[in-house]
Formats: structure tokens, C-alpha cells, sequence
């Protein structure tokens, strides 16, 4: 059995396929979602040039997953997953969030055997680690994801949430101006509005007036400019938030990863930017959060290998459908 493993972000989609007796993945691509008008041009683009014997597929996807449908939040993809499985002429499909697959691509750090090898992590504040708890994986991208891995037996079970689209809780002054503005756009600003490749151009809309794409401030923010490196930070301090109040919420006590597309790249400038000191910030449960490890996933493919991961979790399995 060949499986089809998809993660489809706003901005990007990535592609491989597996063999069931073999973890590898075969032909991993990275294709732009803008390039396409509807997924389904996307898969039948990669199968023309890969031609993968497939009969499976695990689409992991930047959406609420409450049904067949979806409708990926910063894009204009929208499909039905059954249709566009049976289209495919598959046997089984498996519908997840794309950060419940983050999520399950570090899965060892809640298994007590570190035989595994760990290349696609970098530890950014070493700490213990109560495996016995929750761990927290976010992370900005075109959106903001977050997800809990929770120990059960012998097995991993997933808390699958929305938890990119809380409300924005700013910390000072120049928080309170960008929720500000942003209200008078939206009316309720969420999480994500701040912490993601468009809230990074928010942020520096606000600060300075000029309109800069998010890759263009990050570059910048590399090269020392002080506007875009404030914006930067600012993003970073507020991640810090969210996720100490998301630990604080599922009692993380085994560490927190922070993946995504945009964190990684900013990864120069993260020691400096403020997150960590905003993080264990929180008052009377400082001593909680400041002895909790930190990671930083620097995998691109983190999402194709969690997906892949949660066709054989014992709990996610219940949900493959068959075509």
C-alpha cells in the first residue's frame, strides 16, 4: 500500500508519498497553492510527475476539521476531501488539521525512548520536562497553529483546537495601538491577526505607515533595519503570550515547540527578540513556566512526517474513512 501524504497550508502545499512497509518519503514537493486554482489541480499535477502507485491519502489541512469539507482559512482553496479521495480512485482518506500533523512529528518528545534520532529540532532554553503532561506545539505561518500532544499509555492522543483565533491579549503600549487599529478593521482581532506573515505586515504597517510584504520585513529585520526589527519583536513577544497561556490552559508541562514557516527564519534574531523573558512572564506563574524547555522545529517537512505519523496513531486511525 503506497499512502499520499499532503499538507496544505495557506501559502504553500506539500506532497510525498510512502510506502507502508517504509518511512521514507518519496518525492517530497513544495508547490506554491496560487499556482493552482483548486487543489485538485495540484494533486493531479504532482501524480503526472511523480506517478506514485497510491491508494491512501492523509491530507493534513489549515482548517477547522469538523466534516468532509474544507475550506482552507487563508486561501481560496475549498473541496470536499471524499470527493476529491474517490476522484483519485483511492480506498481511504484521513482528514486532520495541519498542526495536529506538527504536532505528531515530535512525538519522541513524549516517549521515554530517546533512541530516536532528533535532527529537525533546535533547543532554544533547555528545562525538565514532565513527559506524564501535555506538549504545546505553535507556531505562526500565513496563520497561527497551535496543538497539544497528550501522553496516553502507550500512545500519543491529540488536542485539536483553534487556538490561533483567541482573542489578542496585548501587554503594553504599543500592543494596545496595533489592537487598536486592527480592531476598527476586523472588530475582533484574533491571535493570528498579530502572529503570522500578514500580522507581521500589520505590525509594521502600523508602526511606520509603509506597506512591506512579510518576507521583505524579516529580511530586513536580518540585516539589522531597527523598524523592522521592532515589528519582529513585537510578533515574537506576542507568540510568547499566547503560548505561555495555552501551556497555562493545558498544563504543557513537557516543553513547548514553536514550528511554522516564519519563526525558523527569524531564527537569528529569536534570542534577542524578547519571547522567552515575555513567555515566563506571567506573575505568580513564573516558576512554572520558566523550568519548561523550549524547541525551535527547523524541519520543512515537519508536517508531511506528523501526517504521515497519524495514519498509524491508534486515535487518529479511527478516522480514516474509506472511498
Amino acid at each position: 500500500m503506497t499512502r499520499l501524504i499532503a499538507d496544505i497550508g495557506g501559502t504553500s502545499l506539500r506532497l510525498a508519498h510512502q510506502h507502508d512497509d517504509d518511512t521514507a518519503l518519496r518525492d517530497p514537493a513544495i508547490m506554491a497553492c496560487a499556482d493552482f486554482t483548486k487543489a485538485e489541480d495540484a494533486f493531479t499535477a504532482y501524480c503526472a510527475k511523480y506517478k506514485p502507485n497510491i491508494d491512501m491519502l492523509c491530507l493534513a489541512v489549515a482548517a477547522p476539521v469538523t466534516g468532509e469539507w474544507v475550506d482552507i482559512t487563508n486561501s481560496h482553496w475549498q473541496f470536499d476531501a471524499g470527493k476529491l479521495a474517490a476522484a483519485m480512485n483511492l480506498r481511504a482518506y484521513l482528514l486532520i488539521n495541519d498542526f495536529t500533523a506538527q504536532a505528531m512529528a515530535h512525538c519522541d518528545l513524549l516517549q521515554y525512548d530517546r533512541s530516536i534520532p532528533v535532527n529537525h529540532r533546535q533547543i532554544l532554553r533547555d528545562g525538565t520536562a514532565d513527559q506524564t503532561t501535555p506538549l504545546l506545539v505553535i507556531g505562526p505561518g500565513t496563520g497561527l497553529g497551535v496543538a497539544a500532544l497528550v501522553p496516553a499509555g502507550d500512545d500519543i492522543q491529540m488536542i485539536e483546537g483553534e487556538g490561533g483565533h483567541v482573542s489578542y491579549a496585548p501587554r503594553n503600549t504599543n500592543e494596545n495601538m496595533i489592537l487598536a487599529h486592527l480592531a476598527k478593521e476586523f472588530g475582533h482581532v484574533s491571535a493570528e491577526r498579530i502572529i503570522s506573515g500578514p500580522g507581521l505586515e500589520s505590525i509594521y504597517h502600523c508602526q511606520t505607515g509603509d506597506h512591506k510584504s512579510a518576507p521583505n520585513i524579516g529580511a530586513l529585520a536580518l540585516a539589522g533595519d531597527a523598524a523592522a526589527l521592532s515589528a519582529v519583536r513585537l510578533m515574537l513577544q506576542s507568540l510568547g503570550t499566547v503560548a505561555a497561556n495555552a501551556v497555562l490552559s493545558f498544563g504543557a508541562r513537557a516543553g513547548v515547540v514553536i514550528g511554522g514557516g516564519i519563526a525558523v527564519k527569524l531564527s537569528a534574531v529569536l534570542g534577542d527578540s524578547g519571547l522567552i523573558d515575555r513567555f515566563d512572564d506571567h506573575g505568580r506563574r513564573r516558576p512554572y513556566l520558566q523550568s519548561l524547555p523550549i524547541y525551535l522545529s527547523v524541519d520543512p517537512l515537519a508536517g508531511l512526517r506528523g501526517a504521515a505519523a497519524a495514519i498509524d496513531n491508534r486515535y487518529l486511525a479511527r478516522r480514516i474513512t474509506l472511498v
